[in-house]
């Protein structure tokens, strides 16, 4: 029997085979009015500057994407938030960039959403769909992965990072003449927001905290309405606006050791997949603080297991089927 298994498949299925049933055997996901705002978040981002990149419009599609959520029973006061912090996020990505030039670029998109397959042996085919497929100014290929996220993670998790690594590998397998990845952070936590003070000047503790530009500006019209001195302004502009904090670009080349580590744990996996088929028992993997705070499953799991069996009445509660639509969440043509 064949197995298809995607890079999303492999990390739900090495961090716990339930979870890879709940969502890949039995095809469920959160209700859209479940999903955490974070999540969302990230789904708007990344579909945003996707059209970017293929330079068609993306505001109208957020709009389309908060409409479906709503009529989803998306919380409306939640969606309005999204939507803000969405556009605000990628104007000033796509503004900051248009600015700023990182070796090797400038880059020139190839593809976008590009979906590769490789078969290593007879019944057992890996996929991925690549965020972007990008060249740089000496015509090297890369790998674009973006990732929305509060904070960027050190050097050693994007050595290491086995999603992007099967991505690097199938596209090889497949033809393609990639160098390696190059990981694109937009960091989603806000801008401090500067106080001024009747004297004209920013309160002591915020002259030391960043943010963006865009949230200086208002500051910036404060502090000279209030007679700051010209010389004020622009030191303290230097000072805290930095939009570099947000927008951050890491390339990684990935050694041959490293896919051959991957592709080890990838087979591990497979027999695991493998045996919990033939015994039509998916173990679950027990860790309270990732069950509670992290699986989007944890609830209806933790019934089920305490029923000790599977129960439709709390698959409907917690749960819906993972369908075309709920798949979009409003993306037109996705």
């Amino acid at each position: 029997m064949e197995i298809r298994l995607s890079t999303s498949g492999f990390n739900d299925a090495a961090r716990c085979l339930k979870r890879y049933e709940y969502r890949w055997v039995d095809r469920l996901v959160l209700k859209p009015k479940d999903v955490r705002a974070a999540m969302r978040r990230g789904t708007w981002i990344h579909r945003a500057l996707q059209l970017a990149d293929e330079g068609q419009p993306w505001q109208g599609q957020i709009l389309n994407m908060a409409r479906w959520a709503i009529d989803n029973e998306v919380d409306p006061e939640q969606v309005e938030t999204l939507v803000t912090e969405t556009t605000e996020l990628v104007t000033d990505y796509l503004a900051y960039w248009a600015g700023h030039t990182d070796p090797p670029g400038p880059y020139t998109s190839e593809a976008t959403e590009y979906q590769v397959c490789w078969e290593p042996k007879p019944g057992i085919v890996l996929s991925s769909t690549i965020d972007c497929l990008k060249r740089d100014r000496n015509g090297r290929l890369w790998i674009w992965e973006r990732k929305s996220t509060e904070r960027i993670p050190d050097s050693d998790w994007r050595g290491v990072d086995p999603q992007t690594m099967l991505q690097y590998i199938e596209a090889r397998a497949n033809g393609l003449d990639v160098v390696g990845i190059m990981f694109d952070y937009i960091v989603t936590e806000p801008g401090a927001k500067l106080r001024v003070t009747q004297k004209g000047v920013l309160y002591k503790g915020d002259e030391e905290r960043s943010t963006r530009l865009r949230h200086w500006q208002p500051v910036e019209a404060e502090l000279r309405a209030k007679g700051a001195p010209e010389a004020y302004i622009r030191d303290m502009a230097s000072r805290v606006v930095n939009d570099a904090a947000w927008f951050q670009r890491y390339p990684v080349f990935r050694p041959d050791e490293n896919a051959r580590e991957t592709l080890a744990d990838v087979a591990a996996v497979l027999r695991a997949i493998n045996d919990a088929r033939a015994k039509q028992r998916y173990a679950r993997s027990i860790s309270i603080l990732d069950c509670r705070m992290f699986c989007p499953y944890g609830k209806l799991c933790m019934h089920e297991y305490m029923l000790g069996r599977k129960s439709e009445a709390y698959r409907e509660e917690y749960t819906t089927a993972l369908t075309d639509e709920v798949y979009s969440e409003g993306r037109a043509a996705w």
